[in-house]
């Protein structure tokens, strides 16, 4: 059994509405690359300030994977991601 992991990405949230939460991928692409589960708050707003957070469960691959189709860049995010996933 593959190794598990969970990641919450902060992305941006005009970036986000602006690609209409579509990524450029299929579901099925998105198991074969090891991403289980895929949880986005669907009433985010305000209250979130300008980041949604996007949690993601799957293999390591999976979530880099994830982190790659998100355009995730920021330093802090790929450092922390980079850790949980150690």
């Amino acid at each position: 059994m593959a190794l598990m992991a969970e990641f919450t990405f902060f992305v941006d949230a005009d970036l986000y509405a602006m690609n209409g939460g579509e990524l450029a991928a299929e579901e099925a692409d998105l198991h074969e690359a090891g991403v289980v589960s895929v949880d986005i708050p669907t009433g985010y707003g305000a209250d979130l300030g300008e980041r949604i957070p996007v949690r993601v469960n799957g293999t390591p691959q999976g979530i880099r994977f994830y982190a790659r189709l998100l355009g995730v860049r920021d330093p802090m995010q790929l450092e922390e991601l980079e850790r949980v996933l150690r």
